[in-house]
């Protein structure tokens, strides 16, 4: 499924065998926020129990909304048995995940 907003943020998930892919594109902030939560929920709802890969190589900008949103995922996705991991994480959001301690939660970030 493919999806957008008024604020340019979009996404699309694939599937492949072992995991529902997420690629966001645009900035994750507090307008584009429940639009990504739209695609995780779209994410998560692929597989029993979900098994996510969200690839940011697309996402330039994250503010504490669009990490608020992941962590939200992160608690849905283990609560239900499964897991969530990140790709493609630009330095920026890196070094974003690292100061909050995040970096710890999500592989491979």
């Amino acid at each position: 499924m493919r999806s957008a907003d008024r604020t340019g943020f979009s996404w699309v998930v694939t599937q492949s065998d072992d995991a529902a892919v997420l690629r966001p594109a645009g900035d994750l902030d507090l307008a584009s926020k429940e639009e990504f939560r739209n695609g995780l929920a779209e994410a998560m709802s692929c597989l029993r129990p979900p098994s996510v890969v969200v690839d940011l190589q697309e996402v330039p900008f994250c503010d504490s909304s669009g990490l608020n949103t992941l962590i939200w995922a992160a608690n849905t996705v283990e609560a239900a048995g499964g897991s969530i991991r990140l790709c493609g994480v630009p330095p920026r959001l890196t070094r974003l995940l690292h100061l909050t301690g995040l970096d710890k939660r999500f592989c491979n970030a």
